[in-house]
């Protein structure tokens, strides 16, 4: 129940869990190295951990919760999200991320990318990555250009950005490590298992008349992130791909044939 109510990520979210993320981010384990505090978002939602050994300052009914979540494998389910629940995710420590972002997490760029920029979500990295002057740049295989003198670059750089134009290609760096389940601008073909328009607005009207539901297949998540978290999650549905229905080609009816033999 602890657990239910921490990952409870609406404008309901309890008080005390304000304070447990503080105490997680003060009791990071060993093996997630040195995080930045800004970086940290929700041990749920990035691939970190608080350590709950012998040696962790964490009180005893948070390292209890931390256990029992991880016995019954409580976790973010990726079968298939949709592209806003994939942009809604934190980009540091990302779930479905390579090794390289993992190195990327804490370098120079990265930390201007969230103290000038105020890069924390997938999503927050577009609007770098779609910057005209950086898609111009792109274009022109020159996107190294030492300055810039459109509003936003300036405004960066009044902000203490020193090369927005480079801190435009982290971003673009930081999206490609993201694989490609997780990946917003990747994989965005329908699972082919959704209900129709019809048949979902047919459930609603069941729903208000307490008639029969019509049961929704479909694999894909949406909504906000607190919707995706589930229990008895296999830890390798974060890697491989979801089974979806094999989409069926242009069929064309068997034509008749009139042959004539001579002779």
């Amino acid at each position: 129940m602890w657990t239910k109510r921490y990952l409870n990520l609406t404008d309901d979210h309890p008080r005390w869990a304000y304070i447990v993320d503080v105490l997680f981010s003060k009791n990071v384990s060993k093996d997630a190295g040195a995080i930045k505090k800004n970086a940290q978002i929700n041990t749920f939602l990035q691939a970190w951990n608080p350590s709950t050994g012998r040696g962790s300052c964490l009180p005893g009914y948070l390292r209890q919760m931390l256990k029992t979540a991880k016995r019954y494998n409580v976790s973010f389910e990726a079968v298939k999200l949709d592209e806003q629940m994939k942009k809604a995710l934190p980009i540091w420590y990302h779930l479905g991320a390579t090794k390289l972002l993992r190195r990327l997490n804490n370098t120079t760029t990265s930390n201007c990318l969230r103290d000038v920029h105020g890069v924390t979500y997938v999503a927050e990295l577009f609007k770098l990555i779609q910057r005209p002057c950086y898609i111009k740049a792109v274009e022109t295989s020159n996107d190294f250009v030492p300055h810039c003198d459109c509003n936003d670059c300036e405004k960066d750089m009044e902000q203490g950005c020193r090369h927005p134009l480079r801190c435009c290609k982290a971003a673009s760096a930081l999206l490609r490590q993201v694989n490609r389940k997780w990946n917003p601008t990747m994989d965005t073909s329908p699972d082919g298992l959704s209900l129709t328009k019809r048949r979902k607005e047919t459930n609603a009207n069941a729903l208000q008349d307490k008639g029969d539901v019509l049961f929704d297949p479909s694999l894909t998540t949406r909504g906000p992130v607190e919707e995706a978290f589930r229990v008895f999650v296999d830890p390798e549905v974060h890697e491989k791909p979801p089974a979806i229905r094999e989409r069926r080609g242009r069929i064309v009816p068997k034509e008749g044939v009139t042959a004539y033999v001579s002779g």
